[in-house]
């Protein structure tokens, strides 16, 4: 399994799920079976280190291939595209070679066994938000009671949603504050075939039903007393941020992004055919396509200005967030004037134009969702 062969075989999936699309965008529930088609493919290993069994190398030269294979396949299907790309960003954290002591030798164990849990075919995922806290996970009120601080065994209450992946990964991030602390700190759970009725502590308060991305399995969960384990640098959330180099928005990102790129190329096809059939466009519908060329350019160059600056080592959280704002906005202006230049049949189950425009409206409450978004730019841009 190499960088190479992942980027080879992406596409094909993509046109397979393509051939689909129809059925795949009304879709309310994931299917495992794509799940592995994506790990025979190896893309469950690109964000475990060579060292530990898996491809990635370094931010230089394993970034911009996630990134590439994300918008690749949100061509095919955005939904399971976007749930599994959590999984990329989630392992960022235990991609931190060495930790200070007195830490060092238990941070050492928990990487060895988290990875070890991917190559033995784990998914992970994260379950972050919480009802009222408008995703800053600064306002977390699930709280952790130790069981046994010395291998970092906790027990977690509280209230999650947004559990993309749900019923698929094997573990879960999220966050709670540790009983006698003031600040919320990073935790995972094993959620691999456990009931969710309560039974052992994980009780399914919501499905998922999203007006788009509509078969990420979201699902909001209540966690009573439920097995958490603390991540081996306690104390140090800023640390485990600052490690994935903002690269867990770009997965976001080029998820939407890939969306677009769809839409161009379907709508691209429907005006060649009706010009080609001796039809011609109103002037509505030229300036809509201009504009919508215009602003399906800019996102590219967002894109690709952004991942370069993963390549390049200069990404820092404004750029990533820049980037994520900018696509989120033009992205849905991109898909309005598409639906408003191909008719009324854009609003049916006809057209998946309809399904993307509201699939493509997710990144914009992905967290940090906009209020936040805007707040942390704003107060980012002054730190200069």
């Amino acid at each position: 399994m190499s960088i190479a062969s992942i980027l080879e075989a992406s596409p094909k999936l993509a046109v397979e799920w393509a051939a689909e699309r129809e059925d795949r965008q009304r879709r309310t529930n994931a299917d495992p079976a794509d799940y592995d088609r994506l790990k025979a493919l190896g893309i469950n290993l690109m964000g475990v280190p060579v060292e530990f069994g898996g491809t990635w190398e370094n931010l230089a030269q394993s970034a911009r291939p996630i990134c590439t294979m994300l918008r690749c396949l949100a061509q095919g299907d955005p939904s399971i595209t976007l749930s599994s790309a959590m999984h990329q960003s989630v392992l960022a954290s235990w991609r931190v070679p060495i930790v200070p002591e007195p830490f060092n030798d238990g941070w050492q164990q928990q990487r060895k066994e988290v990875f070890s849990t991917v190559t033995s075919g784990a998914w992970w995922g994260t379950i972050v938000s919480e009802p009222g806290s408008g995703g800053d996970t600064g306002l977390t009120r699930a709280a952790c009671v130790p069981e046994d601080v010395s291998t970092f065994r906790y027990r977690l209450s509280g209230q999650k949603h947004f559990g993309s992946g749900s019923g698929l990964n094997s573990f879960m991030t999220t966050r709670a504050v540790p009983q006698g602390e003031n600040a919320p700190d990073q935790f995972f759970m094993e959620v691999r075939n456990q009931p969710w009725d309560g039974s052992t502590g994980m009780r399914l308060a919501a499905e998922w039903q999203g007006h788009g991305m509509m078969s990420t399995n979201s699902h909001a969960f209540e966690f009573t007393n439920y097995p958490a384990t603390r991540v081996a640098w306690p104390g140090h959330q800023a640390e485990f941020m600052a490690a994935n180099n903002g690269l867990g928005g770009m997965t976001f990102t080029s998820v939407v992004t890939g969306v677009v790129d769809a839409a161009m190329a379907y709508t691209r096809e429907r005006l060649k055919t009706t010009l080609a059939g001796g039809s011609s466009l109103r002037a509505f519908q030229q300036v809509e396509w201009t504009m919508a060329e215009q602003e399906a350019w800019l996102i590219d160059q967002a894109w690709e200005g952004a991942v370069r600056s993963l390549d390049t080592g200069n990404m820092d959280r404004r750029i990533a967030l820049m980037a994520k704002e900018n696509v989120a906005r033009l992205s849905e202006s991109v898909l309005t004037r598409l639906c408003k230049l191909t008719g009324g049949t854009a609003y049916t189950w006809y057209s998946p134009l309809g399904a993307w425009l509201e699939d493509v409206r997710a990144l914009g409450y992905l967290r940090p969702p906009w209020a936040l978004a805007y707040d942390n730019l704003y107060n980012w841009g002054w730190l200069e």
